[in-house]
């Protein structure tokens, strides 16, 4: 059995596949089924979707995929189970606690699961139409007690929350543990360009005993070595990645030294320093060479002076926020 990582009652690769990548235009895929059995060979069992991905379609497409691949998604610690891990929407419509039941199930369905492996609350209840007027109706607590009526009731086996910070992951968890309620993972914005800003985040969830969940692990492929100043994205990424690109170039620089050192792609050690901070990247993979790629970044360590090395370059510069929500 390889490595292996204990996310609430689950057992985990200690990294995993994003899903917001693959193609939502299709409910049937072979390079989606690749993908899969990519993850399969690699040992790769947690896989992350959202019910916001196309609608449902993400979903869909993952459990036709799996199938395919010869996986089923479930909670066993077998090597032909993936632990799917999905999310709900907390937009401004869904105003009851039953609307997360809902939902729940319907995500249940599309995986063709009786229970979810690990169920996430998307973003906290940001969204407020009337806040330019001096009216928000925050609605977390709804969406709390919802998420437990979901655990308590079997339709999932563990519950996580997405893009929370201190305070909100502390409210969260006085609330849902006077359910019976524990909360399995917070997943994040966090990368090597993007970590200092979440370090009271990553306290509070160690000493809640939360594991960290890490998607843009590659800072939305600033950090997969593809892009620089000679060899800018197309457009319109150009245009929102070229601070980034132009500013990380004194890291990119140490992390190609120390890739070429040890035999590796500048992407698996940008993955690879992420699961050393004991947080699960969840890389996103557009194809089974892209994801094989990714999942090489398991099985070794960067030292401790590779990963002082690449914090000290990369507190040099300013923070990556180019897409997901801010945490609060």
């Amino acid at each position: 059995m390889r490595e292996r990582v204990e996310l609430g009652t689950l057992s985990v690769s200690p990294m995993g596949l994003g899903t917001l990548n693959l193609p939502l235009d299709k409910i049937v895929d072979d390079e989606t089924t690749s993908v899969m059995r990519v993850a399969k060979e690699c040992g790769v069992n947690l896989v992350d979707t959202a019910e916001a991905y196309g609608l449902g379609k993400s979903e869909s497409l993952l459990q036709s995929a799996c199938q395919c691949a010869g996986l089923s998604i479930g909670t066993d610690n077998d090597p032909n189970v993936i632990a799917a891990a999905t999310k709900f929407a907390p937009v401004p419509w869904r105003t009851e606690s039953q609307t997360v039941v809902e939902a729940c199930k319907a995500s249940a369905s599309r995986l063709g699961v009786e229970q979810i492996p690990l169920y996430q609350i998307h973003w906290p209840d940001l969204i407020q139409p009337l806040k330019a007027f001096g009216r928000e109706n925050r609605k977390d607590e709804l969406y709390w007690e919802g998420i437990a009526e979901c655990y308590n009731s079997g339709l999932v086996a563990n519950v996580g929350v997405s893009n929370y910070g201190p305070d909100t992951i502390l409210r969260a968890q006085e609330a849902l543990s006077k359910k019976g309620v524990t909360i399995a993972s917070n997943q994040i914005n966090f990368s090597l360009m993007r970590y200092r800003s979440s370090e009271k985040t990553l306290q509070v969830c160690e000493d809640l005993g939360i594991k960290v969940l890490s998607y843009f692990p590659l800072a939305n492929g600033l950090l997969a070595g593809k892009y620089s100043v000679d060899t800018p994205p197309s457009f319109p990424k150009s245009l929102t990645m070229k601070k980034y690109y132009e500013d990380a170039e004194p890291v990119l620089v140490i992390m190609r030294r120390i890739a070429a050192e040890k035999g590796k792609t500048v992407a698996q050690v940008a993955i690879n320093w992420v699961m050393c901070k004991n947080v699960i990247p969840i890389p996103g993979a557009r194809s089974a060479t892209m994801a094989k790629d990714n999942f090489r970044a398991m099985g070794w360590a960067l030292s401790e002076d590779e990963i002082a090395e690449l914090e000290f370059a990369a507190a040099a510069v300013g923070e990556f926020s180019n897409g997901g929500f801010e945490l609060v």
